[in-house]
């Protein structure tokens, strides 16, 4: 794994942290290889931390790196306030961009800029393909600015928790002041503790190899950290 362009990439390990934020103390710790991804961790540590202090949470805050839309979609299941940046959406290419396309969750189908349906085809792991009909894309006056000249209707791919997607970009667009205040906080409560880690606690290398061995280290280093939040 890498996290800049400018390394090469390395066999590394990857420490998933909660910390609570009132009072800055480490809650949990998850020790795995540098190529599994953050967002597939996220939620099982939000549960397992839930079962741990017997407390129902109610907000999580985390950076743009678990902006996926099952993520906010499993966090509203459970009743918790997402405070997570949601990503732009991608540049427009050739065609009509996704951003044209009105998804109606409610009734799961998607309405094209011309107001005509695009209905469930397939499904492929954690999302749907919709896809219009040929004789709607056929006399299209968007035709041109939708389709390749090969392609005869226009597929919109929809992954699950979408809608809940949607509502994360619409409120960071409102700049809501409570969202700005709990994600500067997350700054320097979260991301600052892994920074003491490293700089303080010799956490940027693995001082043996192996899985296991990076777990205790892990253990450690975070024991060390909430003694030193309890003696202050």
């Amino acid at each position: 794994m890498t996290s800049s362009r400018r390394q090469k990439a390395e066999p590394s390990y990857k420490q998933h942290t909660a910390v609570d934020d009132r009072a800055g103390v480490i809650l949990d710790v998850q020790t795995t290889t540098g190529a599994v991804n953050e967002s597939n961790v996220i939620l099982h540590q939000i549960r397992r931390v839930r079962d741990n202090i017997c407390k129902q949470i109610s907000c999580v805050t985390a950076d743009a790196g678990y902006a996926y839309a099952r993520i906010y979609q499993g966090l509203e299941q459970s009743g918790i306030d997402p405070i997570i940046p949601a990503k732009a959406e991608l540049p427009p290419g050739p065609s009509l961009p996704m951003a044209r396309f009105k998804y109606d969750a409610k009734h799961q189908i998607v309405r094209c800029p011309r107001g005509r349906k695009l209905h469930r085809s397939t499904r492929d792991q954690d999302r749907w393909y919709y896809r219009s009909s040929c004789l709607d894309c056929r006399d299209c006056s968007l035709r041109q600015k939708c389709l390749s000249p090969k392609v005869e209707r226009r597929t919109i791919v929809i992954s699950d928790g979408y809608d809940s997607l949607l509502r994360a970009r619409r409120r960071k667009l409102r700049r809501e002041s409570y969202f700005r205040k709990m994600y500067s906080r997350h700054r320097w409560r979260s991301e600052g503790l892994h920074a003491e880690q490293k700089r303080r606690h010799g956490l940027h290398r693995a001082v043996r190899r192996g899985l296991g061995n990076m777990e205790i280290q892990a253990y450690m280093t975070a024991s060390v950290i909430n003694l030193k939040r309890l003696a202050s």
